[in-house]
């Protein structure tokens, strides 16, 4: 037993300074990528001022409704993993995906998923479950997004997206949130990681895809409410109702998480907001340039604050592993 506690010590400290690097990395990421953004601070002068007053109730609404969001995200994927045989506890897992989320300022798509998976494996979990858990959530955000973006705005205002990225892009969702293909990938991820069935087997099924699909929509209202209050905040005399709040930043966020070479979605993300505010609202492009800065001001601050969420989480949790799961486990009692 002292040796599986000093094991088990060493391996939490592994965790701690992981996570404290990963910050870092994270946070000198976003710093580079707002160095580069400020020039574009200088549309808001050319919007014309009178048109805009800070208001700090409705911009106070806007960092609330992003952070519910977030919270409902990892809320979603920790169930989503403890249903496909995670046992890491449920306050934990949604901390770990709200600190992971961050890696993807990081240049190149992979460090969330690196991050949430090196996290899983440290407390002695499933990684490959946290991978193809990860996956399929973030597909149903995107094909919900997608969906949403097209129902709400048409689809003339994507004319500037060609035709089959879009449909290839409908293919790879379709076959990423299929039940076998999602069992193919956990099975090959757990070869590659040397991990054993004794993490017990993943129930990747229809019945909770779907119910992921519809949380998802739930967070993209969120989303959706979050940036209508950003704009409330703002502009002065803000014609831009919910739907149309909803559809522009589900649609440029999708076009930005696709955007593979883009850390966040950055620039990639706020020219499709420019765009799809000067297609859909007739908004003038140097105001909208405006906006979509602050928009990504915005989901940062959201972003940081749910950091300082999941810390106070991993803290009040004391980063246990959930008994009931791991009596489970060969050996356990």
């Amino acid at each position: 037993m002292t040796a599986d506690r000093a094991g088990a010590a060493r391996g939490r400290r592994w965790v701690t300074v992981g996570a404290a690097a990963f910050l870092l990395a994270a946070l000198a990421a976003v710093g580079l990528a707002f160095s580069g953004s400020w020039a574009a601070w200088g549309d808001i002068e050319a919007s014309g001022m009178s048109r805009w007053r800070v208001r700090p109730l409705w911009l106070a609404a806007a960092v609330g409704c992003e952070v519910a969001a977030l919270c409902a995200s990892g809320g979603i994927w920790a169930w989503m993993f403890r249903t496909s045989g995670g046992r890491v506890g449920f306050p934990e897992a949604a901390a770990a995906w709200l600190g992971s989320n961050l890696g993807r300022y990081l240049p190149g798509k992979i460090w969330q998923v690196t991050g949430l998976v090196a996290y899983v494996r440290g407390r002695g979990d499933s990684g490959a479950t946290a991978f193809v858990t990860l996956i399929a959530f973030q597909a149903a955000i995107v094909a919900t997004g997608v969906s949403l973006a097209f129902a709400v705005l048409g689809a003339s205002a994507f004319d500037g997206v060609g035709r089959w990225p879009l449909v290839a892009g409908g293919i790879a969702l379709a076959a990423a949130l299929t039940p076998p293909v999602l069992r193919f990938v956990i099975g090959l991820g757990r070869r590659l990681l040397r991990e054993t069935t004794a993490h017990g087997d993943a129930e990747l099924g229809g019945a909770m895809l779907c119910r992921a699909g519809v949380g998802s929509l739930f967070v993209w209202l969120l989303h959706g409410l979050g940036f209508l209050a950003l704009l409330e905040g703002l502009v002065l005399e803000n014609t831009i109702g919910f739907a149309a709040a909803l559809g522009v930043f589900a649609g440029s966020y999708v076009v930005g998480y696709l955007a593979l070479v883009a850390p966040g979605g950055l620039v990639v993300r706020e020219s499709a907001i420019v765009g799809l505010l000067t297609a859909v609202t007739a908004t003038p492009a140097a105001p909208a340039a405006a906006l979509a800065l602050a928009a990504r001001l915005w989901t940062t601050a959201a972003e940081l604050a749910s950091f300082g969420l999941a810390l106070a989480l991993l803290r009040s949790a004391r980063v246990q592993p959930d008994d009931s799961r791991m009596r489970d486990r060969p050996g356990g009692r």
